[in-house]
C-alpha cells in the first residue's frame, strides 16, 4: 500500500480480530460471551475500514497543504462520521476529483470478486448500523472476518487509486 499508516490500522484489526477468534475457539460457540465478541469484531471491523478510506483520502490531500485546507479535512472527512458503504466512499472521491471516482469504479469492477467484494462491505455496515441502532445482528465470527477481509480489498483499491 502507499499510505503506511492505513496499512498497520489494517494490520492490526486484523491481529485483533485473529485474537477474538481464538477467544471464540476457546470458549465455544455456545458460549454465553460469544456473541458479545463477535459483535465488538463487527464494531472493531467496520470502524477500522471507516478509518482506513477517510486516512487515505485525506492523508493524501494533506501533503503539501496549507493549514487552513488541512483543518478543513480534518473536519470535513477525518472527523465526520461516515458509514464506509461503496456509495459513500464514491461520493467522497467525487466530491474530490471525478477521475478519482471513475477510476476507483472501474478498478473495484474489475475485480475478480466485485460482487462479493461489495456484498461485504455493505452487509458489515450493515450490522454495525443494526448493532448501534438497537438491533441484534447474528453474523457469525466468520462472516466478519470475511467482511471485514473484502473491505480490505476495497480500501486497498482506493489507496492505489488515489496514492
Amino acid at each position: 500500500m502507499n499510505n503506511i499508516d492505513v496499512e498497520l490500522i489494517l494490520n492490526d484489526c486484523d491481529t485483533e480480530l485473529s485474537h477474538i477468534q481464538t477467544l471464540i475457539v476457546g470458549l465455544g460457540p455456545t458460549s454465553l460471551v460469544t456473541p458479545f465478541l463477535n459483535k465488538y469484531a463487527v464494531i472493531k471491523a467496520c470502524g477500522t475500514i471507516e478509518i482506513a478510506f477517510k486516512t487515505v483520502i485525506a492523508d493524501y490531500c494533506s501533503k503539501r497543504s496549507k493549514p487552513q485546507v488541512k483543518n478543513y479535512l480534518n473536519k470535513k472527512v477525518r472527523e465526520n462520521s461516515s458509514n464506509p458503504s461503496y456509495s459513500r466512499i464514491m461520493q467522497i472521491l467525487q466530491e474530490f476529483d471525478n477521475a478519482w471516482a471513475n477510476n476507483f469504479r472501474v478498478n473495484v469492477g474489475a475485480l475478480p470478486n466485485s460482487a462479493n467484494v461489495l456484498t461485504s462491505i455493505q452487509s458489515l455496515v450493515n450490522a454495525r448500523n443494526d448493532f448501534a441502532h438497537g438491533g441484534n445482528p447474528t453474523l457469525s465470527f466468520a462472516d466478519v472476518y470475511k467482511y471485514y477481509n473484502d473491505s480490505r480489498i476495497i480500501i486497498e483499491t482506493l489507496d492505489q487509486v488515489v496514492g
